[in-house]
């Protein structure tokens, strides 16, 4: 239902400057390829610092900067405004949730708050993943690297162009799509990054419209070590795919672009991966059905604890350790809020004043 862009210094643009294009390599064979995913390690430019303070600001601002509020708000029988969406969120903490009952060994913190009549998520970094990014070894971040830098390799300013792959990776920019849908019920609000689309004919990104996106093929980039042996096969069914499948189901991607590298970081072989096939590949393993029935399930719980409760600066904190208990629990934060000052101005001063 809209989109927005993001530059490296974490800039809003509220066009789709940042959208990539699908090139594949068209010299050679998707099967003999040699893509040095470790190129420009020492030169990339990290997400700055300041990404770690957004919380939710990048949603609040689409919100805020809607060219027709009557896209998102309607009015109320007391004649105050409210958004027509249940909840606000990042499509990653839907598939946090989505993914709960497979995991025991991820704890997660998402923080709720509900303000006019809308409940608004959030993740929190949990003490484990805090002390996981201070402890980030130089091999981990390459790790992390590697998917950035294919994506550079196959991801195009233009259509059919060779990528530049001698350029930095920056890791700040995004193209982040918006989503409206329901859950059980439950109407949500979400964003995510998306990876690119496949086209021969280049978009103006400056003015492409919503309509012209929707009907654009998006693709999920990934690349995975190449296995060797059965039971690495069996691991990345068991534990990957659910994420994968999670991740582009919510925004209705069915296809994955998928390099396959091996353990030197060179991507040997481009693959394409059908949702349903890799759905269908993991069915020994895990359900979608029960990923998202148990998150439209927590959402409904989550509606039931915060109630008729409607304070920014009321937080209620759920929280979910396997190790600890197999069960969510929560807890109420006074003062903790994550919605920043300037949107909630924005909300209260648009009351009175919008009118059609």
């Amino acid at each position: 239902m809209g989109f927005f862009s993001l530059n490296q210094e974490r800039q809003y643009d509220a066009s789709a400057a940042q959208l990539k294009y699908l090139t594949l390599p068209r010299d050679s064979s998707l099967t003999e390829l040699r893509l040095d995913l470790n190129e420009g390690f020492e030169t990339h430019h990290p997400k700055p610092d300041s990404a770690q303070e957004e919380r939710i600001d990048m949603l609040l601002t689409f919100i805020r900067r809607s060219s027709d509020p009557r896209q998102l708000w309607i009015p109320q029988e007391n004649g105050q405004l409210r958004l027509k969406h249940n909840f606000v969120c990042f499509r990653g903490l839907l598939r946090l949730l989505a993914c709960t009952p497979y995991e025991w060994k991820t704890p997660w913190i998402v923080q709720a708050i509900r303000y006019r009549g809308t409940i608004y998520l959030c993740e929190k970094a949990t003490p484990e993943k805090e002390q996981s990014v201070r402890n980030e070894t130089e091999q981990q971040k390459r790790f992390c690297y590697y998917g950035f830098k294919f994506e550079q390799h196959i991801l195009t300013e233009e259509p059919a162009v060779e990528p530049d792959t001698s350029a930095p990776v920056r890791l700040g920019e995004e193209f982040c799509a918006m989503f409206d849908t329901t859950l059980a019920g439950h109407r949500l609000l979400y964003g995510a990054e998306m990876d690119g689309i496949v086209t021969d004919r280049p978009l103006d990104r400056e003015r492409v419209s919503v309509d012209e996106l929707r009907r654009c093929e998006f693709v999920e980039v990934k690349v995975k070590r190449r296995e060797t042996a059965q039971r690495q096969v069996d691991n990345f069914y068991r534990f990957k795919t659910k994420n994968w499948w999670c991740q582009s189901f919510l925004v209705n991607v069915q296809r994955l672009v998928v390099g396959l590298r091996d353990d030197a970081g060179i991507v040997r072989e481009i693959t394409n991966v059908r949702l349903n096939d890799l759905c269908r590949q993991s069915a020994r393993y895990w359900s979608p059905a029960v990923c998202m029935d148990f998150c439209a399930d927590l959402l409904s719980e989550m509606v039931r604890v915060l109630g008729r409760t409607d304070s920014s600066r009321k937080v209620y904190q759920f929280e979910y350790d396997a190790r600890q208990c197999r069960r969510v629990r929560y807890r109420v934060l006074e003062g903790e809020s994550f919605l920043p000052d300037w949107y909630t101005k924005y909300v209260e001063e648009m009351q009175p004043k919008w009118k059609d």
